[in-house]
Parts: structure tokens; sequence; C-alpha cells
């Protein structure tokens, strides 16, 4: 349960920079804090992806033994 709290964390977060980056665009925000945003964008997805990694990890590990 854990883990799936974790990643719906971490995907709200991510719809939260996206529509951030969303608003940006639609108002014509400066370039550079629009770009901030999406980088920042793609390090909470490897975030994500790095909890995702892990947690399959430690699941093949329990059938393994």
């Amino acid at each position: 349960m854990k883990f799936k709290n974790n990643v719906l964390d971490k995907l709200t977060q991510i719809e939260a920079i996206a529509n951030r980056i969303q608003f940006q665009v639609n108002r014509g925000m400066d370039q550079e804090q629009t770009l901030e945003s999406i980088e920042n964008l793609k390090e909470h997805i490897e975030k994500t992806r790095e909890i995702i990694s892990l947690e399959q990890d430690d699941f093949a590990q329990q059938f393994a033994q």
C-alpha cells in the first residue's frame, strides 16, 4: 500500500507541474520559466520511474527465494 501511495503522490506532483506548464504556455510567460518547469517535470518522472523499478525488483526478490 505504501508503494501505491508513493506513486500516486508522485503522479499528483507530475500533474501539478504539467498544469503549471500549460498555464505558462497559455499566458505566454517567460520561456526560461517554462523550460525550468519542463526540466522539473522530467526530474519528477525520473524519480517516479526509480520508485517503480525498485518496487519491481523487491517484488521479484520475494519470489526468487
